[in-house]
């Protein structure tokens, strides 16, 4: 049996601002149906009893969702870690005591530039970049760990050192860089070009080890496996996508998918209102994409590699996004260097 170890859940799918890159078109109102605290707790236990590590709470906005620390505590209470994933627009002291009080001492939050016109304008509405400023200096004086993710396209790949600079300079204890995916309200215009992904891996590269000792920089499992560079951006042994394997994701109706950034329906495995999370997770059928994939499977530039087997084409949603078939990465570091491109 597949051991499950992380779930990122979608407890809302209500938003209180208006990202232009989000890929889950989120806004002010919720998902039709979303769970009710009885139900949620509910999955909880069930994500309790499969031995779940870690779950990582988020949206939407997280905060959006009244019962969002009741939820919380509960994770924690059954001994599994909680994080959340948060614009930090709606963070102020009264939600601090909460977090401080429920135990969840690392929260993570979005920075997509280094000037507030360019944070403002990707996240929608002016004052969020000066208020995560603020965010982000009340909970260190309070004792909390903070990481930040950016989502990098064109409209900011250009300010990536001026992003560091910041975090640097408000302490921040980990920085995750991702790139962004042309679905949601991402404008195409956006897109980034293979040189501008392996200048993306090269920044990582470049500053990974220099700045260790300060604060930890990842790169999402969406970059590149088998390349020059994978010594030095701190990957490890790289299996294939994870969804479906030891991580699934749920949408705040209950649906169960392998990843919650694949959102095409089709890879929705079931219900949490009518099957429990165990029958989702242990199904012999669920999750075929990656727990029965064949090689022949493989497309684009995956297609004959010779590490296609270890590697399964990179990123699922990467893949889904970028070409429309799974096991066939768009970007890949490995295959930019074989041909000579970078």
């Amino acid at each position: 049996m597949y051991k499950l170890k992380n779930a990122v859940w979608e407890i809302t799918l209500s938003c209180n601002i208006h990202c232009l890159h989000c890929g889950s078109n989120a806004d002010i109102n919720k998902r039709p149906k979303e769970l009710t605290t009885s139900e949620a707790l509910s999955v909880i236990e069930q994500l309790s009893d499969l031995g779940c590590h870690r779950v990582t709470l988020s949206g939407g906005e997280p905060f959006m969702r009244k019962d969002w620390s009741v939820l919380a505590h509960r994770i924690i209470q059954l001994g599994m870690k909680c994080d959340m994933i948060s614009n930090g627009y709606i963070v102020n002291d009264d939600i601090i005591d909460v977090l401080q009080a429920v135990g969840i001492n690392y929260l993570g939050f979005s920075l997509d530039g280094a000037k507030a016109e360019t944070h403002d304008y990707i996240r929608g509405k002016q004052g969020v970049f000066e208020h995560l400023m603020w965010v982000f200096d009340r909970l260190k004086s309070r004792g909390f760990k903070i990481s930040v993710v950016s989502t990098l396209h064109k409209g900011n790949l250009h300010e990536l050192e001026g992003i560091k600079n910041i975090l640097i300079e408000h302490h921040v204890d980990a920085w995750q860089l991702q790139t962004a995916n042309i679905r949601g309200r991402m404008p195409k215009e956006w897109a980034i070009t293979d040189k501008d992904f392996y200048a993306f891996a090269q920044f990582i590269a470049k500053n990974k080890a220099r700045y260790q000792d300060i604060m930890t920089i990842t790169e999402a499992d969406c970059t590149g496996y088998f390349s020059k560079l994978t010594p030095y951006m701190g990957i490890k042994k790289w299996n294939g996508c994870n969804a479906g394997m030891n991580t699934i994701g749920i949408e705040s109706d209950g649906s169960v998918k392998g990843c919650l950034s694949m959102q095409d329906k089709m890879y929705i495995e079931g219900n949490v209102r009518e099957k429990s999370l165990y029958e989702l997770w242990t199904n012999p059928e669920g999750y075929k994409y990656n727990r029965r994939f064949e090689l022949s499977e493989l497309g684009g530039i995956c297609a004959d590699c010779k590490y296609g087997g270890i590697c399964r084409g990179g990123c699922s949603e990467k893949a889904t996004t970028y070409t429309g078939q799974l096991h066939s990465q768009p970007f890949c570091l490995y295959d930019m260097e074989k041909k000579g491109i970078v």
